[in-house]
């Protein structure tokens, strides 16, 4: 009889496998798993959407506009989504020179704020408290106000039913010279595990908002500064991810 092998089991004896190839089959390995994964959250993201036109069309010919006016939400979002997708695909793969300027970090934080708005329901609180006495800084502002949106659409996915409060806070480490940004949420503490698998790209959980780049592209925004990240997280709920920007 065979023995019986548990999920753990079977994920260690797959990581020792593929330890045991040479680097570059690795490295093919491991992208070829990626492309697997974001194939797989691009076709329910083009499932949802065009389940949504299905009956967007459908209730436009019975002239039942309320029933438009449901699935149009679902379409928006789903729609947006898809584009962040192939837009996040082109920045994660083909990196861009940074664009620099003289800009203030709380002003990022409160467009990366605006900038979710569509995916932010009713039902979350966003609590920001931000350092004013953080200094203007030389940043390409872009970048750090998508590493913000990045950690939001993370911590909305972490709630239960996109139910909760995400927490935004700046803050000014004078004796380190750098600025903290963090992001955090009340939602179930995440595993060891899955905080070791977010530096790639992939599908976490089914209804996600996110688009399986958000901390990837978070983290390599945050290392084109020159700074880094760093996870918490404390049972039985509550995570956060904090940002560290140098003061040049």
């Amino acid at each position: 009889m065979a023995p019986n092998i548990n999920k753990t089991q079977k994920q260690q004896a797959s990581k020792e496998a593929i330890g045991a190839l040479p680097e570059p089959l690795q490295q093919l390995f491991l992208s070829g798993q990626s492309v697997q994964n974001l194939a797989h959250l691009a076709k329910n993201i083009l499932q949802m959407t065009s389940g949504a036109v299905e009956i967007i069309e459908l209730g436009l010919e019975r002239k039942q506009f309320d029933r438009v006016e449901r699935s149009w939400d679902i379409f928006e979002t789903n729609f947006i989504r898809m584009k962040k997708f192939v837009l996040n695909l082109i920045k994660y793969t083909k990196h861009y020179p940074l664009q620099k300027t003289i800009c203030d970090p709380n002003r990022c934080a409160d467009d990366a704020i605006r900038s979710c708005e569509y995916a932010l329901k009713s039902g979350v609180k966003i609590k920001l408290q931000k350092d004013k006495t953080i200094p203007l800084m030389s940043l390409d502002a872009d970048r750090v106000e998508e590493m913000v949106a990045n950690l939001i659409t993370h911590a909305l996915d972490n709630l239960p039913e996109h139910c909760g409060t995400i927490f935004i806070t700046t803050k000014c480490l004078k004796d380190h010279r750098q600025v903290q940004v963090s992001v955090g949420d009340d939602g179930p503490a995440l595993t060891n595990e899955t905080i070791q698998s977010l530096s790639k790209p992939l599908e976490r959980m089914p209804n996600m908002i996110g688009t399986g780049f958000d901390i990837p592209l978070a983290k390599l925004h945050i290392e084109q500064h020159e700074g880094y990240m760093e996870f918490e997280s404390n049972e039985p709920k509550g995570n956060c991810v904090h940002a560290y920007l140098p003061i040049q």
